[in-house]
């Protein structure tokens, strides 16, 4: 073997060993099947809903990992996730892709955990790995200067000789030798006196100039000298650009491209949506007006209803940073009437808009539970229990969104003084709550309680008062320094002593 580290794909990949991507026969990838998911992960993406698209480009590429547009689509929806605050896979989300039916489930999943955590290295280069054994050198050379950059950017806090090597080796393995060449290039640097490292380097150097020099082209083939140093460029404007964070130059430069392709192919989505992503992260009301102006144009233009939602949450970001300024200066002046008032009205005006916009997403994707939930939360806050309680029971189909749909239409029944139905949401919401949703436990006991309490004293109930106390001295227990349970306490004991005699 030329290149003695590289590590080889075709036996690793049907070994039986437990460490290796999977134990299964070969499998044939099934094109026409994954299309469908793709087809679906590109329309949940566009609602907004990437946790869910990421799902279903993973489901695609269990059915056909070579699919570049799979991967692709992936990506972007990935970029969004992360950005928008998303968290890594569980095991419960893993599982739903890795099945135990063989390397292709195994090789989606190591994909959908780096794309649930982009900031994951591991992650990232566990995938360039399993690319690797199984032979999938195209995908695996498209991820490598996505993880490369994220190599260098975890390398400049604390540099480590192993994980460049790390890098190198799987970068090596598929046959990614311009990245792998950066890699044990950075490794020399940091142990200049290891020979064998030295000689490994040689070795790459011919590697990548077989592949990217254009020495092994003929004679009428454009390559070349040239070729190489456009080959750079590219590749540092790729790594530029696939940054989810850099410098100000870095920005800026992307900036100036992304406005550049945008001007010249305006009917191209990708070029809509990246123009007006980088206008908004200059957090200036310039570039959010410019923002907003490419979205409404891409939407008129291209019909893409997502520019028309991105436009819409501009407006509505913006309206909340107005109320939430009016809010503060309230704050500061408590007996300033007029502006308790302006705020008031600014946070009435956010709402408003808030419904507004998502009752229209709801009527444009009627079964995205994402949506409704969100429908239903902003008509909560406007006091408008009839038309949120519909909302949540139909979000409530869906397991994820099921503990929180229960726990607010609960809330919506005790706001109109239902408190039977309240109490059963409550009960419903505290069953099906698990490690995701642990957080909530004493937001929905507390309210269970406080229900419990409104049934004692309506009905003369005794056993609802002891089931409130329990859970009063549940909460005590947990933090007594939660809300006003200290005060709780007292009322509900009072309120056991009454009833029961």
């Amino acid at each position: 073997m030329i290149f003695p580290w590289k590590k080889s794909g075709g036996d690793d990949a049907q070994s039986g060993d437990a460490d290796k991507p999977g134990k299964n026969a070969p499998q044939t990838p099934q094109p026409e099947k994954a299309a469908k998911f793709m087809q679906h992960a590109i329309s949940i993406s566009q609602t907004g809903n990437h946790e869910y698209a990421l799902q279903l480009f993973a489901q695609a590429l269990r059915l056909d990992p070579t699919n570049m547009a799979a991967h692709h689509g992936m990506f972007e929806a990935a970029k969004k996730f992360v950005e928008g605050g998303g968290k890594p896979a569980s095991g419960k989300d893993i599982k739903l892709i890795d099945d135990g039916s063989g390397n292709f489930a195994k090789f989606a999943a190591a994909q959908f955990v780096w794309m649930r955590d982009l900031g994951n290295l591991t992650a990232a280069l566990k995938l360039l790995d399993f690319a690797g054994k199984l032979g999938f050198e195209e995908p695996g050379q498209w991820f490598a200067p996505r993880v490369l950059n994220l190599l260098r950017s975890q390398q400049t806090k604390k540099a480590s000789k192993s994980l460049w090597i790390q890098g190198k080796d799987a970068f090596a393995g598929v046959n990614a030798w311009t990245e792998a060449f950066a890699c044990g290039e950075e490794a020399v640097k940091m142990d200049p006196s290891d020979s064998g490292l030295i000689a490994e380097l040689k070795q790459l150097t011919a590697a990548r100039a077989i592949q990217r020099g254009g020495y092994d082209k003929t004679a009428n083939q454009q390559g070349g000298f040239r070729a190489n140093i456009r080959d750079a460029d590219k590749q540092k404007e790729l790594q530029e650009q696939d940054s989810l964070s850099g410098g100000g130059d870095i920005e800026a430069r992307n900036l100036e491209r992304a406005k550049k392709d945008y001007e010249e192919r305006p009917d191209v989505p990708e070029h809509v949506q990246k123009y007006a992503t980088l206008l908004r992260k200059q957090g200036t009301p310039e570039g959010d007006a410019a923002a907003f102006k490419v979205y409404l144009d891409g939407f008129q233009r291209l019909g893409e209803y997502r520019f028309r939602m991105a436009a819409g949450d501009l407006r509505i970001a913006q309206s909340r940073k107005k109320a939430r300024a009016a809010q503060d200066r309230a704050a500061a002046s408590p007996a300033d009437a007029a502006l308790q008032d302006a705020a008031r009205a600014a946070r009435q005006a956010n709402m408003e808009l808030e419904a507004k916009e998502f009752a229209e997403r709801m009527d444009k994707y009627p079964t995205d539970c994402g949506i409704k939930m969100e429908v239903g939360r902003i008509r909560f806050e406007l006091g408008q229990y009839d038309d949120a309680m519909p909302c949540f029971q139909q979000a409530k189909d869906e397991a994820k969104f099921r503990v929180a749909a229960a726990h607010m239409l609960g809330r919506c029944f005790a706001a109109q003084n239902w408190h039977s139905e309240a109490v059963g949401e409550f009960k419903e919401a505290i069953q099906v709550l698990d490690a995701g949703n642990a957080e909530r436990e004493l937001d929905i006991k507390y309210d269970l309680m406080n229900s419990l309490i409104e049934l004692a004293r309506s009905e003369k109930d005794a056993q609802s008062a002891r089931d409130a106390a329990e859970i009063c001295s549940f909460i005590l227990r947990k933090n007594i320094a939660y809300r006003d349970i200290r005060d709780r306490r007292k009322q509900v004991d009072a309120l056991v002593k009454e009833i029961a005699g």
